[in-house]
């Protein structure tokens, strides 16, 4: 009986315990499946808080694409806005100081005219920077890098200044050559660029009678083995008031204005000071997309010294592009005077211009003030080259080029574009379309004789070529 009872209660004691396993099984299930609802939720939140910021994401990228276009458009309106009128302005300046031997000026007169050319290069200059520091900022940069004697384009640069440099009573002093035979890496163009940049600001921002010097000079790795130096230096130095050492990292901000040796250490406003602007900010980052570096050293009251690295080229099999410009031989040497020209263009004070202009270097013109008219005239005079306006009231210049090149009396001549569309985004569409040049505005007189000369002497050679 007892072993009955024990067997009973045996029984019930594991009956009991399998009671209470089954029961706390049941309550951590309870517990997982909360547990479970409670992640689902977390999950589902997190996943809706995800979607959330993305679709801000999203939203904000498509607003910045917005601003970033409409920056684009309003600077690309801002540019054709400032360049028509400037062309007037400094177009009818060279025109007076060109010719002053028929047309005599006082000297109070002469020098006016000569503020009114300076003062509309320098707002030409603000221009091109501010335009360059927009397509840097966005990321739209072209270059092509080739091999180039720094020598050669220091001493362009350095004549391009000259006239600015005189007015200013301040001294050039030329480089001498680093060594023989070395050249840099470079986009011929953008060297030019920083290379005028430095000299402006070093003109501009140095004292009456001080000097400008350029130093070229060939920077060595630690290896005694090698001959060549693996980096260029051109150095430009001048004698003016300095910066002060707190403000050199701010140097190359753009759209700063900082003040001779450190007082008021940024103005925006009109007073006078160092206006640094935008030219070193741009300069700065056209040397670094060469592969190249931009630095300063400043001691006020001694000057300062602006240092651009470049890599050095030593590649044999690359030539050295040629860059100064040479004259046509006698062979290839066109006589203007026996050219016609046909101007399409509805600026009343851009033609007015230009009617003065193109008597004086030799070609007939005659003019067109719509894209129909162009296209027309063209047609009835068989002109020698079309210098085209690319923004006309009824259509624009990519369409009057397409016009000329669909007409088979039309195709064969040379059109150049003559336009307010300076940036190289424009060159390039231009390039494609078939311009034989790419003139901006405001008008260079002595680059469009060039021009002329060229494009012209060329379409002869192509002549003669087939006619043969």
């Amino acid at each position: 009986m007892e072993w009955v009872l024990a067997v009973v209660a045996a029984s019930l004691s594991c009956a009991a315990a399998a009671l209470r396993l089954a029961l706390k099984a049941r309550a951590q299930n309870r517990r997982l499946l909360t547990l479970n609802r409670s992640l689902d939720q977390r999950i589902a939140d997190h996943a809706r808080r995800l979607r959330q910021a993305l679709d801000a994401a999203s939203g904000h990228a498509l607003e910045l694409a917005a601003a970033n276009q409409a920056q684009s458009d309003f600077l690309a309106g801002m540019n054709h806005a400032v360049r028509t009128p400037l062309n007037a302005v400094i177009g009818f300046s060279d025109l007076l100081l060109r010719n002053t031997d028929h047309e005599p000026l006082t000297h109070r007169q002469m020098r006016a005219v000569q503020q009114v050319r300076a003062a509309g290069g320098q707002l030409l200059d603000l221009i091109d920077r501010v335009l360059d520091f927009a397509e840097l900022d966005a990321g739209r940069v072209d270059l092509s890098l080739e091999r180039l004697d720094p020598q050669l384009l220091v001493r362009q640069a350095m004549d391009a200044v000259r006239d600015e440099a005189e007015i200013a009573g301040v001294g050039l002093e030329p480089a001498p050559a680093p060594h023989a035979g070395v050249a840099v890496k470079a986009d011929a163009a953008r060297l030019r660029q920083i290379l005028h940049n430095l000299l402006t600001n070093a003109v501009r921002h140095n004292r009456p009678d001080g000097a400008v010097r350029v130093e070229l000079r060939p920077a060595r790795d630690a290896d005694p083995a090698q001959t060549l130096p693996v980096r260029t230096l051109i150095v430009v130095h001048d004698t003016g008031p300095g910066i002060a050492a707190d403000q050199l990292k701010r140097l190359f901000q753009p759209f700063r204005r900082l003040s001779a040796c450190g007082s008021d250490a940024s103005r925006m406003d009109g007073s006078p000071g160092v206006s640094i602007g935008v030219g070193l900010a741009v300069s700065r980052r056209l040397a670094e997309a060469m592969g190249g570096e931009l630095t300063v050293a400043s001691v006020p009251g001694q000057g300062s010294s602006f240092t651009l690295s470049l890599p050095t080229s030593t590649g044999q099999e690359e030539a050295v592009a040629a860059l100064v410009e040479t004259a046509l031989s006698s062979s290839d040497a066109f006589d203007l005077s026996t050219a016609t020209v046909l101007y399409v263009e509805d600026n009343a004070a851009n033609i007015t211009l230009m009617r003065q202009v193109m008597p004086a270097l030799g070609p007939a013109l005659h003019v067109a003030e719509t894209g129909a008219e162009g296209l027309a005239l063209a047609r009835d005079l068989m002109p020698d080259l079309i210098l085209l306006d690319l923004h006309l009231p009824d259509m624009d210049g990519f369409q009057v080029k397409a016009g000329l090149a669909a007409d088979p009396l039309t195709r064969g001549v040379p059109v150049v574009a003559f336009t307010a569309g300076a940036g190289h985004a424009d060159a390039r569409r231009g390039r494609k379309a078939g311009f034989a040049a790419w003139l901006t505005k405001p008008l260079d007189i002595t680059l469009l004789a060039a021009t002329l000369q060229t494009v012209l002497a060329g379409a002869r050679r192509d002549s003669g070529r087939r006619a043969a």
